[in-house]
């Protein structure tokens, strides 16, 4: 669904440091089936396939509109500022996963104290292990309702800070992954005593109305390594985050028709075809 929802652009290489990525909607894609896949995909940032099995279990004597009453007041954030930086979060990995084919294996969403509290480190780590050096990637996501112009320069500032202490996210996810008994949490803690190769990736998530190109340009000038930056450009993004949350709370309901049905095969967190089976076993 992601791959036809947003429609990537030519790359706008403004400089040898900074290469844009912009992407838009495709209004052919049905307005609901991709709000639906938007809640399905922020279901399982904050709630594994486990714990969902266990709340469907808990709530079943009590419908399922209870359970989507429990996840919106205990799981999902209800600070308009948290839950847009979430939403960025989960809408950018989701794509790196599926669409760019990176292995981003742990959704940090999961691991929060409190609905509305963030979780401190990088937004999330994206791998490519089958490369010579491996190459490690940690997107530094923003998500803006309105015009901001110096956006970028926060991003790159914020990016900076995560770099400086990469090894601790790396620790973290190889840590997240050994405890789900997960060989790759092992893998991916070699790389603490190996040689990898890091790129810098920045993700602007942006109502469409107030995108402003002065945003990277302002922000050129002020990069001395290479830096991609992707510009996800969505129409109406406060009321688009607004009812993905809506369609998140609702989602467990959808899953039990299409279940009850013998349409829905796996869980919310699956994907079709390789991608899907791939996250579907890696995601902790």
């Amino acid at each position: 669904m992601l791959d036809r929802w947003l429609t990537e652009h030519d790359l706008d290489g403004m400089s040898d440091v900074l290469h844009v990525r912009h992407l838009t909607t495709n209004n052919e894609v049905d307005p609901q089936a991709a709000q639906d896949w938007l809640g399905h995909e922020l279901l399982r940032n904050y709630v594994p396939a486990d714990e969902l099995n266990v709340l469907e279990e808990v709530f079943r004597d009590l419908a399922l509109p209870e359970l989507a009453d429990h996840l919106l007041k205990h799981k999902f954030p209800s600070d308009p500022k948290v839950r847009s930086g979430d939403f960025g979060e989960a809408l950018s990995g989701a794509l790196f996963r599926r669409v760019r084919r990176w292995c981003v294996p742990i959704l940090k969403l999961r691991y929060k104290h409190r609905p509305d509290q963030p979780v401190q480190g990088a937004d999330f780590l994206a791998f490519r292990l089958r490369q010579v050096p491996p190459v490690v990637a940690s997107p530094e996501v923003k998500t803006r309702l309105d015009k901001r112009l110096e956006v970028g320069l926060q991003a790159a500032e914020s990016l900076q800070g995560v770099m400086g202490d990469l090894p601790s996210s790396i620790t973290f996810v190889a840590a997240r992954l050994s405890e789900r008994g997960l060989a790759l949490g092992s893998r991916i803690g070699q790389l603490l005593v190996s040689e990898f190769r890091v790129e810098r990736h920045i993700v602007l998530v942006q109502d469409e109305r107030h995108w402003d190109r002065r945003v990277v340009e302002r922000l050129e000038p002020e990069l001395t390594e290479q830096t991609e930056v992707t510009v996800i450009r969505l129409p109406e993004l406060r009321d688009l985050i607004g009812d993905a949350y809506a369609s998140a709370a609702t989602a467990p309901a959808r899953i039990a028709a299409r279940r009850s049905g013998g349409t829905e095969h796996g869980t919310a967190g699956a994907g079709g075809g390789r991608s899907g089976q791939q996250t579907a076993t890696v995601d902790a």
